[in-house]
């Protein structure tokens, strides 16, 4: 919760840094009704203040959330391209964002709920649902530089919870501090001021309140919302976490790489890629000369689960799925120093042994009773048209009915959308990873798995 409680912190003073230079040509105050052509002067000059104050907030805000979002990545060249797409985006869509939410409060809650001598619950009302599009655009915004739409929506939705309570809290800072700064004006002027403008003080505050609450929501969906996540545990930036969301995250030395792994010189640029697919989340080597590991285990390409660890290079780094059950492995089943897979790439990187599979399906019953059906390399696929295990004589199997796969955590079985489903000890799964005396039913015909 430390960056999210960051990241809170430098949003509202980007806030104020947006109030500090709008604030000097905020007009001196406001008409109670534009009759004269003074009156409508100033009251035009209002609103294209109130223009530029929301375009202001939106830059300053944006910028500061997307860039802390590529500098929390470790990478200075996505700080700095999200603060530059932050701060030329995050004006546009705040005006944009506020421009329709005052029109939607306007149409709810009336044309003048936004006038002074207006009942003041209902102005709360209309200013959070003002402000509540103001902080959804700002957020959106925000997860433009990483090109993940999953980000977009997280911060869009973290923005308009983060504007709706900044909404809330404008009118009722207006109100308590506004409180004292008319009576003062009533003691010094001896009646009653002709505008309700109360200064400063109160948009400042406001401003402040505004930017953090757009910057700890974003923060707190995005955390509620991310299913896997990769920390470091062994290198430079021990604790450093990165959100594994997109449909491709990529590893390595490289500044634009998602997970940017800096200060090893056997770190490839684009070292390896996480794809996210509907089976799980799949490691692959980019084809590098020390390669990859898992779980200490020199690999190809895996499918990761829940506490694996992946070695590049020199860094150690333990991949997370929210809510999953399942083995962590401890620090100790993972060596430390030396990194298995961190070898010299000069003058030959001696290669790591693979992991050799023991792993085999053996039939309980059917035409193929007694037969056994060894899993290694790739992917081992069971269906009426399968090249690897052939089920033609069954009707109630699919022609591409389920897959297994051999990985450092075990043997996974992945249905292919079959029509009567796998079903592993008794049980239907979509995927699942299997130990060895678990049955698997494709069809009408019985596998158990031996080691």
């Amino acid at each position: 919760m430390g960056r999210i409680f960051q990241v809170m912190f430098f949003a509202g003073l980007a806030g104020l840094i947006a109030w500090a230079i709008t604030e000097p040509f905020a007009p001196p105050q406001i008409p109670l009704q534009a009759v004269t052509a003074k009156e409508i002067a100033t009251l035009n000059a209002w609103n294209r203040y109130e223009l530029a104050f929301m375009f202001a907030l939106g830059s300053f805000i944006a910028m500061t959330i997307a860039g802390l979002s590529g500098y929390f990545a470790g990478s200075r060249t996505q700080a700095v391209r999200g603060g530059v797409i932050g701060f030329l985006l995050g004006g546009v869509a705040a005006v944009v964002g506020g421009r329709f939410g005052g029109l939607l409060a306007n149409r709810i809650f009336g044309e003048h709920v936004f006038e002074p001598g207006h009942n003041v619950i209902i102005t709360i009302f209309a200013r959070t649902v003002f402000i509540a599009f103001f902080g959804a655009m700002i957020g959106l915004v925000q997860g433009v530089p990483s090109k993940s739409w999953k980000r977009c929506v997280q911060g869009l939705i973290g923005g308009a919870l983060g504007g709706a309570l900044g909404g809330a809290a404008f009118d009722i800072v207006g109100m308590v501090v506004g409180t004292f700064i008319v009576a003062k004006q009533i003691a010094e002027q001896g009646q009653v001021p002709q505008y309700q403008e109360v200064g400063a003080l109160p948009r400042a505050l406001a401003a402040v309140c505004i930017g953090m609450a757009i910057g700890l929501f974003v923060g707190i969906v995005e955390r509620v919302a991310r299913k896997a996540w990769l920390r470091l545990e062994l290198g430079r930036n021990e604790g450093r976490e990165w959100t594994v969301d997109a449909a491709q995250t990529f590893i390595g030395r490289s500044e634009n790489a998602n997970v940017p792994l800096f200060g090893d010189p056997n770190v490839a640029p684009m070292h390896a890629c996480i794809y996210r697919t509907p089976g799980g989340y799949r490691l692959v080597d980019g084809g590098t000369p020390i390669g990859i590991g898992v779980n200490g285990i020199r690999v190809p390409e895996a499918m990761l689960n829940n506490g694996d660890v992946v070695q590049i290079g020199s860094f150690n780094l333990r991949f997370l799925l929210k809510d999953a059950r399942g083995h962590v492995p401890r620090p100790t089943d993972v060596a430390r120093s030396p990194s298995p897979v961190a070898m010299p790439i000069d003058p030959t990187p001696a290669p790591m042994p693979l992991q050799v599979s023991t792993h085999a399906l053996v039939a309980l019953d059917g035409p193929l009773v007694g037969q056994k059906f060894s899993l290694q390399g790739q992917e081992t696929v069971a269906g009426r048209e399968s090249p690897h295990i052939r089920l033609d004589f069954d009707k109630s199997a699919s022609r591409q009915h389920c897959a297994f796969q051999v990985g450092p955590s075990g043997v996974m079985v992945r249905d292919l959308g079959s029509t009567n489903g796998t079903i592993v000890n008794g049980a239907r799964v979509q995927e699942m990873t299997l130990r060895p005396g678990d049955t698997v039913k494709i069809g009408s015909t019985t596998f158990r798995l031996e080691q």
